[in-house]
């Protein structure tokens, strides 16, 4: 009885340990997919900014991820393709998009065409927001997971703010 005792308590020590175990997470593990990771070539910032022609804006808060992406328009060059910086910002992911303003109109909900009115957010989709800059650079705005459209309206006002319309 008292072998089947201590049987028992090992096995639900045992137990506890490998519950206990499982919700920690390693070091090493790797991070969930991004919505970064379908948008274009991940790579560290430094090998990203040679493959654009213009110095990126990086957003404020913690940076989970660089990737270049296609062009908005035209040969996919230097001097037109962009990047995107993947980034969390009070608990949430955001994916800031940025591109070089090329000369053609960059129409949005409502047919609000952003290039020709810098610093003004529009929607591109609901929870969507895109704006130009006073220099040369197209950006959009969105969310990776479940945050309101007012908070990326939010989002975009603070990075506006913060310098992402120079």
């Amino acid at each position: 009885m008292r072998l089947l005792g201590l049987l028992l308590t090992s096995t639900l020590l045992a137990a506890l340990v490998a519950c206990g175990h499982k919700g920690q997470v390693s070091p090493t593990a790797s991070l969930p997919p991004l919505l970064i990771d379908d948008r274009g070539i991940s790579m560290p910032l430094e090998d990203a900014v040679t493959k654009i022609a213009y110095k990126p804006w990086i957003p404020p808060g913690q940076v989970l991820k660089y990737a270049v992406i296609a062009p908005l328009g035209g040969a996919d060059t230097p001097a037109n393709r962009g990047i995107a910086v993947e980034y969390e910002i009070n608990g949430s992911a955001m994916l800031l998009s940025e591109w070089p303003k090329q000369n053609f109109s960059l129409l949005f909900l409502r047919s609000v065409d952003i290039a020709l009115q810098p610093c003004v957010i529009a929607h591109f989709k609901s929870d969507g927001v895109g704006w130009t800059t006073h220099g040369a650079l197209a950006m959009t705005l969105q969310p990776d997971g479940s945050v309101t459209p007012k908070a990326v309206e939010a989002e975009a006002h603070r990075l506006i703010a913060n310098g992402a319309c120079r």
